[in-house]
């Protein structure tokens, strides 16, 4: 009989630790007296936005001689068990930098490649910055899309390369993707030499000479409202807390149009009138597009880099099952997780469903086959003959998401994640949609400015001075669509999508804006229809200056931060 194999790592026994920690007295339960009840003024009272309905909480039956062999939940340790919460939080953050080194010196022996460090290694972002990073602190509320409640004043973390020209005309504004900090690049203006020394999750695109050219341009990075590097989101202190107290799932419901919202305030801070262009990929070309749509007069030109004009259900599907498996983590604790254990587990399983959506399968087959750990020489026995296959990550593909949902529990915050992820499935710029919405903002701040509706004029916007936006009239909406009928018996589109007609009238506000729509075909998390469907719907509203490119390759919908010859290319002939 071979000898025993040793327990692969990832189903050894847990150690001794203690699991259980005693709750901080936070403001879970806190709850504003009423004006009526307060010796201050109603005026000065907080009236925090509203917060989204979480999930039921759910009731697992314990069932003697079932799964767990045991008719009721095991236990918390008693709180005596505890030894101090800094000390226990460093131990586990140790535990898991050490276990994160060692997957990744496992796959870069079996991958023959060197190690390297240089912050690039994979997609969205991995890069945690030093709180160096420059801060917008807004001293005014902001109006919000789902809350009658706006949110109080927040702040907006960004970065900037090169020199705004005297015209105040030159200026790029980059929105990130879902998991990305405001360091887009490294060598920043007024940053430290700590944080601008640092390569960013598109370096090789923006830089003197580069597609982005510093040298031209005056370029911004946002980390978005909702965001954990450093602008207000769920981690941020909660305004009546003691400082220590957080948001956490008290946070409102975001949708991208308030993500770009508070951009346009950054922007009034830093004296900018109309970009020079708006470029984004993944939720950041969603927010590219809803920046020329609320403020079209302020936006020079508008690029789109595999994202969409509104969210595909195969992405909808997708997110959510990310959502599911991090709230189903016992540490998520309904979002209120900051004094105790983070979603450790929940976040890993999140992160390898995302991962597998960010690249495609034929280059996994090329990247990784079908080799195995149990099958490399060192788990061969005497004979030659290879190990037993194991139930721990053994296919190099299991080693490479495991290792990838390792290092993704160290740079994210989880709510973050929810609160984005959530607003990408929102994002539907069809009339019908932005109509709905714009009736209700504009019900529940009649002296903000005003959210358009898509027919309003392009002198009506965020940035408008007085709130003049009314709804269209039925005679209105049905001309509209006669034309855009019109419109589609001579134009041949290459989208077949059904939503095509309503879209485009979504989009009509953008007509005369240049656009650059990108698409993939190997991206399965924005499939190449969708980006196929925003140029289409575009062009039908009769603007003249839409350029589609449809890219090949086996990147999948990474080919936005990988493939510098031909996105990189396109961005530069679309600028220049």
């Amino acid at each position: 009989m071979p000898p025993r194999a040793s327990l692969p790592r990832s189903i050894q026994l847990p150690s001794n630790k203690p699991t259980w920690k005693p709750p901080k007295p936070h403001l879970a339960s806190y709850h504003p007296p009423s004006p009526s009840s307060s010796s201050t003024s109603s005026t000065n009272h907080f009236i925090p936005p509203v917060s989204p309905q979480l999930p039921a909480r759910r009731k697992p039956a314990f069932n003697p001689g079932g799964f767990g062999l045991q008719s009721s939940p095991k236990p918390a340790p008693a709180p005596g068990s505890w030894k101090g919460k800094e000390k226990a939080r460093e131990a586990q953050l140790e535990e898991i930098r050490k276990r994160d080194e060692e997957i990744r010196r496992d796959e870069e022996r079996l991958e023959g490649r060197e190690s390297k460090k240089d912050g690039k290694e994979e997609a969205e972002a991995c890069y945690v910055p030093p709180p160096a990073t420059l801060h917008f602190h807004s001293t005014k509320n902001l109006p919000l899309l789902y809350s009658p409640h706006p949110l109080p004043p927040f702040q907006i973390a960004y970065e900037t390369w090169g020199t705004l020209n005297a015209a105040r005309d030159n200026a790029i504004l980059l929105h990130t993707g879902l998991s990305a900090s405001s360091h887009v690049a490294s060598r920043g203006n007024d940053v430290s030499s700590s944080t601008s020394s640092k390569p960013g999750w598109w370096e090789d695109f923006v830089g003197p000479g580069k597609s982005i050219d510093t040298d031209k341009f005056f370029v911004i990075c946002t980390n978005v409202l909702g965001g954990c590097f450093g602008s207000t989101g769920p981690s941020s202190p909660y305004p009546p807390g003691d400082g220590e107290t957080r948001w956490a799932t008290r946070f409102p419901m975001l949708s991208i149009h308030d993500m770009t919202r508070a951009q346009f305030d950054l922007l009034d801070h830093l004296g900018i009138d109309k970009l020079y262009a708006s470029i984004g990929s993944s939720m950041g070309g969603m927010q590219s597009i809803s920046m020329a749509y609320i403020a079209p007069e302020r936006v020079g030109r508008v690029a789109s880099i595999s994202a969409s004009g509104r969210s595909g259900l195969n992405g909808v599907g997708m997110r959510y099952a990310q959502r599911s498996v991090l709230m189903a983590d016992p540490n998520w604790n309904r979002g209120f997780y900051y004094d105790g254990v983070p979603p450790h587990n929940g976040m890993k399983l999140a992160r390898q469903i995302a991962t597998i959506t960010y690249r495609s399968g034929p280059e996994w087959e090329q990247r990784f086959g079908r080799q195995m750990l149990s099958e490399q020489e060192a788990a061969l026995d005497s004979e030659g003959n290879p190990d037993v296959p194991r139930l721990s990550p053994d296919f190099l593909i299991e080693t490479y998401l495991d290792h990838q949902g390792e290092r993704f529990c160290l740079t994210y915050d989880a709510n973050s994640m929810i609160y984005l992820s959530k607003a990408m499935d929102l994002f539907d710029m069809s009339s019908a949609a932005l109509t709905s919405l714009a009736k209700k903002f504009n019900s529940a701040y009649p002296d903000s400015n005003p959210f358009p509706y898509p027919s309003d004029p392009v002198g009506i916007s965020i940035s408008s001075s007085k709130n003049t936006a009314q709804p269209s009239s039925e005679q209105d909406r049905e001309a509209s669509e006669k034309e855009t009928k019109k419109k589609l018996k001579k134009f041949i589109p290459t989208s077949k999508s059904p939503h095509l007609s309503e879209l485009s009238q979504g989009l009509k506000r953008l007509k005369d804006i240049p656009a650059l729509v990108l698409g993939v075909q190997s991206d399965v998390l924005f499939p190449v229809e969708q980006q196929r469907e925003l140029a289409d719907a575009l062009k039908l509203t009769g603007n003249e200056n839409v350029t589609y490119y449809e890219l090949g390759g086996v990147w999948g919908h990474d080919t936005f931060l990988l493939d510098v010859q031909n996105v990189g290319g396109a961005i530069r002939g679309f600028l220049h």
